[in-house]
C-alpha cells in the first residue's frame, strides 16, 4: 500500500497543480514593423542571384608543373562577381549539378573506378573552387594525383547572397 501511495500522490499533485489555468487575457498590441528593405526587393536590402557554368571535358587544363598535379578551369570576366558584390559580406555557395536533378555542395569527394587493360584503377576525386573579383576557378584533384584522363563534363551553379 505504501508503494501505491508513493506513486499516486506525486501524480495527483502534478495533475492538480499543472492543470490550474485561468481564463486567457486579451491579445496585446501589435509590435513595431521590422526593418525596411529585407524582402529582396529593396535595392538597399538582401540580394541573391545565381549563375551556371558548364566545364566541358576538353576545357579542363592539366596543371602538371607542381608536385601535386590537378585539373583546372578558369572563367574570367564574370562581371557579376565584382567588388561591389564581394565587398558587401557576400556568401558564395557552389553546387555541382548532377544528372538526376540532385545537387552536391562543393567541395565534394567522389569515388571513381576506371577499367584499364592492365586492371581496374580506383581513385577519389576532390572537386573544389576559388573565386576573386571577376573570376571563378574550378578544380579537380585526383588521389595519388592520377592524371591519365581529364575529368568528365561538369555543370556548376554559383549562388551569391549579399547585402
Amino acid at each position: 500500500m505504501k508503494k501505491f501511495l508513493f506513486l499516486i500522490i506525486p501524480m495527483l499533485a502534478a495533475l492538480l497543480l499543472g492543470s490550474c489555468r485561468g481564463d486567457e487575457g486579451p491579445m496585446g498590441p501589435m509590435g513595431p514593423a521590422g526593418p525596411a528593405g529585407l524582402d529582396g526587393k529593396d535595392a538597399e536590402g538582401f540580394k541573391s542571384w545565381a549563375l551556371t557554368f558548364t566545364v566541358e571535358q576538353n576545357d579542363w587544363e592539366a596543371i602538371t608543373d607542381t608536385d601535386e598535379p590537378y585539373f583546372r578551369c578558369v572563367f574570367e570576366n564574370v562581371n557579376e562577381l565584382d567588388n561591389s558584390v564581394l565587398g558587401n559580406n557576400a556568401l558564395l555557395t557552389v553546387y555541382r549539378l548532377l544528372d538526376d536533378d540532385y545537387n552536391a555542395t562543393l567541395p565534394i569527394t567522389k569515388l571513381h573506378k576506371e577499367t584499364k587493360d592492365d586492371g581496374d584503377v580506383f581513385y577519389t576525386q576532390l572537386i573544389d573552387y576559388e573565386f576573386a573579383p571577376g573570376a571563378i576557378r574550378f578544380y579537380v584533384t585526383n588521389s595519388d594525383f592520377y592524371m591519365d584522363d581529364k575529368p568528365e563534363t561538369m555543370d556548376f551553379k554559383v549562388v551569391v547572397h549579399y547585402y
